[in-house]
């Protein structure tokens, strides 16, 4: 049975309230997902979840996951809940999920013909969580994403995941060389997009052992990523449209291991 929590100076909820920013985020290693969706498939992935938090109008028949009896679950007041959460019209559940860092053996097991999605410097959290959802889905097998883009974990990224983002591991560079430094390590051949002077995207296999990267969608990518990079990317266009959606691009370009 789900323990009750009455106080708003309860321990557990200021950690909630204080993971609303990026800030605290990264200083504790934890992040808040919510919505019974997410959360559930947080539980089916296994994710390292820390508490679950439930409204007392919440219908736990509705869930799949017998959150009622699951240690670690808490009850709130609805009040109390409108006050932690970050949805408007939450469902009535939420979770503080652990962030887990990708170590060196699992960097070492990844696959050679393995295909990684390269986030430079990208600001949308919409694009930013399809992107992760699309890679996951085209069989890519590791998101690497360069200091500058919109924190992973923010509640609109998340949501946008649909769950995503607890199937593929997610590492970090603090600039274009060391992510340069990183793709090399892994034995990634680097492909650019750019969005014209580029080879056709369907003349080059992208099927396999490529890092894909996605630059930020006013700049595009960095310029020390596009000379560093092996290859350079267009996706021809007709008329006198300058550049595509960041994350439709991405999925056209992803799809290309699919199709092969």
């Amino acid at each position: 049975m789900a323990l009750r929590i009455e106080s708003e100076d309860n321990s557990k909820l200021k950690l909630i309230r204080k993971l609303q920013t990026k800030k605290n985020r990264d200083a504790e290693g934890k992040f808040v997902i919510e919505g019974i969706n997410l959360v559930e498939e947080a539980i089916s992935k296994n994710a390292p979840i820390e508490m679950i938090i439930v409204s007392d109008d919440f219908n736990f028949d509705e869930s799949r996951m017998n959150l009622e009896d699951r240690e670690g679950t808490f009850t709130v007041s609805r009040s109390i809940f409108e006050r932690i959460s970050n949805a408007e019209n939450g469902s009535g559940v939420l979770a503080v999920v652990k962030k887990t860092p990708v170590t060196e053996d699992r960097l070492a097991s990844l696959d050679d013909d393995a295909n990684v999605l390269v986030l430079d410097r990208v600001q949308d959290p919409g694009n930013i969580g399809t992107m992760i959802r699309t890679a996951v889905a085209a069989g890519y097998k590791m998101i690497a994403v360069v200091k500058g883009t919109a924190d992973i974990y923010s509640p609109k990224v998340l949501r946008a995941t649909a769950g995503m983002v607890f199937d593929i591991p997610i590492v970090y560079a603090d600039n274009a060389e060391d992510m340069v430094a990183l793709l090399g390590k892994l034995g990634k051949r680097i492909c650019v997009t750019v969005p014209r002077g580029g080879l056709p995207y369907y003349e080059r296999d992208l099927s396999k052992g490529i890092a894909l990267v996605i630059g930020n969608e006013g700049n595009g990518i960095s310029d020390e990523l596009i000379e560093l990079a092996d290859e350079r990317l267009t996706i021809p266009m007709y008329g006198d449209i300058e550049s595509l959606n960041a994350a439709v691009s991405a999925a056209i370009l992803m799809y290309e291991a699919v199709r092969r």
